[in-house]
């Protein structure tokens, strides 16, 4: 997904510190990568073997998690009021902002602008609570009206994020009509527990 990884620390209890500002994967390893500090007390480099605690900058995370729910709701507004023609292409997720990635066949208009705005809006102002399960793939995929981004590959079993139903009850009943006016997308990103903690929305810039 688009979502920014964690920062934080790894303290290898000698006096060095492992400042964390990224994570990736490559080649099947998960990558930290960061700069070592040292303390007055700093007993040389990182070697193999250290045993070490990982710290994660909640904090930052906080900040995160309201953006990547809010880009989920941003994509059933979308798709509420433009209709099911439109389709994430990608999405940038961190602590200052969320930028949604989309295709359409033209520019929104400031009416429309305002309606997704609006029906964000509402959601957040209904204090809807933020649901997630894992359940097998194919039955993620039957649910009616999942969102998925295109081109992406998901795991099997996969995370299911539901804004304001129970994901367990959309599997029991995929096919209902009524999950349609819910966000529900694959994901195994960071979340809030409700729609509250979002606290507002506003689209501050549309481009092509």
């Amino acid at each position: 997904g688009g979502q920014v990884a964690d920062s934080g620390e790894i303290d290898l209890g000698n006096g060095n510190v492992f400042r964390v500002y990224d994570v990736q994967v490559f080649a099947g390893y998960i990558v930290h990568i960061g700069v070592v500090s040292s303390s007055a007390a700093g007993e040389g480099p990182i070697t193999v073997g250290d045993k070490a605690t990982c710290k994660v900058d909640y904090e930052r995370r906080r900040d995160v998690a309201p953006n990547h729910t809010m880009t989920h709701v941003l994509n059933y507004a979308l798709r509420k009021v433009l209709g099911p023609e439109i389709d994430q292409r990608g999405s940038l997720v961190d602590d200052e902002k969320l930028r949604f990635d989309f295709s359409y066949k033209k520019a929104l208009t400031a009416s429309e602008i305002k309606e997704v705005e609006d029906t964000v809006r509402a959601v957040i102002e209904n204090a809807m609570p933020v649901d997630t399960s894992v359940i097998p793939l194919k039955e993620a995929q039957a649910i009616s009206s999942l969102r998925a981004v295109f081109g992406e590959a998901y795991p099997d079993p996969v995370r299911v994020v539901s804004v304001g139903a129970k994901v367990l009850d959309m599997q029991s009943a995929p096919s209902e009509e009524k999950w349609g006016g819910y966000s529900v997308e694959l994901c195994g990103g960071t979340h809030v527990m409700n729609t509250a903690e979002a606290e507002s929305f506003v689209i501050t810039e549309e481009t092509a």
